[in-house]
């Protein structure tokens, strides 16, 4: 789904996905690190938290980590794995923030269901002090698989994980044929956002997944392949033309000092 299908419509997919599974956090941990650490000292907050994985991550790196997150049931669920301490129930689109508040900000899939992604990508340059940064991680429609929901409108059939090329549809045939959980934006239309909220970009880069999904969305073949999956994609991401294909793509940006 293109930035330009945005809309009230989006929905916020179900539980199930995998950025915070052992593996993809780690990688992803290690790759924010890369881009914007060192965390010491720093405030650092996740828009969009879940149940606190990442906070807890870069507070055990020596950030002063907070995080933001719409979905009651999730914030319950950090209650309840006793990480729950900086979290907050709140809207990227209104975060319940000061200006000029945080040194770093993660935007983790999470803009793509955002209703209005401009208005949260402002919010995330307001509470940033200048020179802050923030890291965009957003699914990446250069990779040919729809990794959330996508559905036909009229039958309302959930199309497989596995069905090839839907992100590269027309915008035109998607709008009359199929349904999404979320947005999908082509590395250039993100880059563009990003700068329209006011951002400078300093950095881009992409991840392959790490096919851990405990979700049962993906197909039982991907499944009992995906130790070898997972193999093919790090081969595919160390490729540097290959690498642009990944399902994540990833922004980081800086808010300007003037």
């Amino acid at each position: 789904m293109s930035a330009s299908q945005s809309g009230p419509g989006l929905e916020i997919e179900p539980a199930g996905g995998d950025t915070a599974t052992p593996l993809n956090l780690r990688k992803r941990v290690a790759a924010i690190t890369a881009w914007v650490g060192p965390f010491e000292g720093r405030r650092f907050l996740d828009c969009g938290c879940g149940a606190g994985e990442y906070v807890r991550a870069f507070e055990a790196l020596g950030a002063r980590a907070a995080g933001v997150e719409i979905e009651a049931a999730k914030l319950r669920d950090a209650g309840v794995r006793g990480s729950a301490r900086g979290l907050s129930r709140g809207d990227i689109q209104r975060l319940p923030f000061a200006d000029a508040t945080f040194d770093l900000a993660l935007v983790n899939e999470v803009l793509e269901h955002v209703p209005d992604d401009l208005a949260g990508l402002r919010e995330v340059h307001r509470v940033l002090l200048p020179g802050g940064r923030v890291v965009v991680l957003s699914p990446n429609r250069l990779y040919p698989f729809e990794t959330h929901g996508v559905f036909l409108r009229g039958s309302g059939r959930r199309l497989s994980h596995a069905t090839p090329f839907v992100p590269w549809l027309p915008v035109s045939v998607g709008r009359r044929f199929l349904r999404y959980w979320a947005r999908n934006y082509w590395p250039w239309e993100l880059e563009r956002r990003v700068r329209e909220a006011g951002f400078e970009v300093v950095e881009r880069g992409f991840l392959w997944q790490t096919f851990e999904s405990i979700s049962g969305q993906q197909p039982a073949w991907m499944r009992s392949l995906r130790v070898s999956l997972r193999a093919l994609a790090g081969v595919l991401e160390a490729v540097p033309v290959l690498r642009a294909f990944g399902v994540s793509q990833a922004i980081v940006a800086r808010r300007p000092h003037a």
